[in-house]
């Protein structure tokens, strides 16, 4: 059994409760919030860090796109139907990424943070 994670609101850190989680939220914060090569268990899970990049749309594509591929994993096993994902720059050393996940009952997830850069 998964214990919830709860999201703070405005800041996207995640705090563990001891409420069953209902949803595969524990699976999105950990694989945006784990640096890819990090996890002992498996060395392709996690995110992809964007250690010292500018603030410019490339890098906002790239934010994106190291989150699908994050992701990715829950489609594999089937325990989500659709991933999308947006980033935008927000101002000049943030920008701002929104998941939606649907998972293989239809319920969507949804989760933003903020990707600090130069």
């Amino acid at each position: 059994m998964d214990f919830e994670i709860e999201i703070e609101q405005g800041t996207g850190r995640g705090s563990m409760t001891f409420t069953k989680a209902e949803n595969i939220m524990n699976n999105v914060y950990l694989s945006l919030m784990v640096k890819k090569g990090s996890f002992f268990f498996n060395r392709d899970f996690g995110l992809q860090k964007q250690e010292r990049a500018k603030c410019t749309d490339k890098t906002a594509a790239l934010a994106k796109d190291y989150a699908l591929d994050a992701l990715n994993w829950l489609k594999e096993l089937a325990r989500a139907k659709e991933i999308t994902v947006q980033a935008r720059r927000v101002d000049t050393h943030r920008i701002e990424r929104t998941v939606e996940v649907t998972q293989a009952d239809g319920l969507v997830v949804s989760y933003t943070t903020f990707v600090e850069v130069v």
